[in-house]
């Protein structure tokens, strides 16, 4: 380092697609976000069209606010577009979503022990629209090549990337709508290993009102079709029969969580 010249902390950039339609909800990530994290935290808030109350919240927790009428993949994008020099790691959270205290400072650690890893994940809560939690999603071992069987073994609400890498890739596919995350971690291992994180990080919502719940079958047709694209050669000759098994599991496994958590969703599944 030069004469007069000063380290620059590494922070994290933490990015929140948002319509700002459920401000109570927003108001509890962002909490989250700042609330015993350990590492230094800034927030980017990017909504098609920032209202009055949203851009209150922001300045409450300090989170920019970003104006981008697209959709989550996009919005994704364009809030890694606001990032410094001093961001070495990215996320992204849902707007009714949430960060566990101490996630960020667990994988942050775990990325700057290996500066060969492309991203650090862990384990995930399942939560109701009250944060009370239904169950804990914890990945197997193995888990980042089970990705290209299973979709959702690995949660990205509980996975904290490395910038650099996330740039190397070019970040997001646009085209997808539902399973960009399984896409982006898939393509994540050919820049770098993924490593686990031994503690729950994040927090997903589950809720009737929830993107990934309305558009179970669409999210997981397009989800299949991402590791279809992206199968071994090997295991292509028997691929329609895992993806047709795993199809079926997963749809009793959702059936399942409905009627005990979800009652009035249970027919939906």
């Amino acid at each position: 380092m030069n004469a007069g010249q000063e380290a620059v902390e590494d922070r994290v950039l933490m990015i929140v697609p948002t319509l700002g339609r459920r401000i109570d909800l927003l108001q509890r990530t962002l909490e989250s976000l700042h609330t015993g994290q350990g590492v230094g935290v800034d927030a980017v808030l990017v909504t098609p069209e920032a209202g009055l109350a949203m851009r209150e919240l922001a300045s409450q927790f300090g989170a920019k606010v970003t104006e981008m009428p697209g959709h989550i993949s996009a919005a994704v994008n364009h809030g890694l577009t606001v990032a410094g020099p001093q961001h070495r790691f990215a996320g992204w959270i849902g707007d009714d979503d949430l960060l566990r205290p101490g996630a960020l400072a667990r994988a942050v650690a775990v990325l700057q022990r290996d500066a060969t890893a492309s991203a650090a994940f862990g384990a995930c809560d399942y939560i109701d629209v009250a944060g009370a939690t239904m169950f804990t999603r914890r990945p197997p071992p193995l888990a980042p090549w089970l990705m290209h069987l299973v979709p959702g073994i690995v949660k990205q609400e509980a996975t904290l990337f490395r910038l650099s890498a996330l740039r190397e890739i070019g970040g997001l596919d646009e085209s997808l709508r539902f399973a960009m995350d399984l896409d982006l971690m898939l393509r994540l291992q050919c820049v770098g290993s993924m490593r686990r994180v031994e503690a729950t990080l994040g927090a997903f919502c589950w809720h009737p009102g929830s993107i990934t719940i309305v558009n179970r079958e669409a999210s997981l047709a397009e989800a299949q079709a991402i590791q279809r694209r992206h199968a071994p050669t090997w295991l292509r000759p028997v691929f329609p029969l895992l993806q047709w098994s795993i199809r079926v599991l997963l749809r009793r496994m959702a059936a399942r969580i409905n009627a005990r958590w979800m009652p009035d969703a249970a027919g939906d599944a």
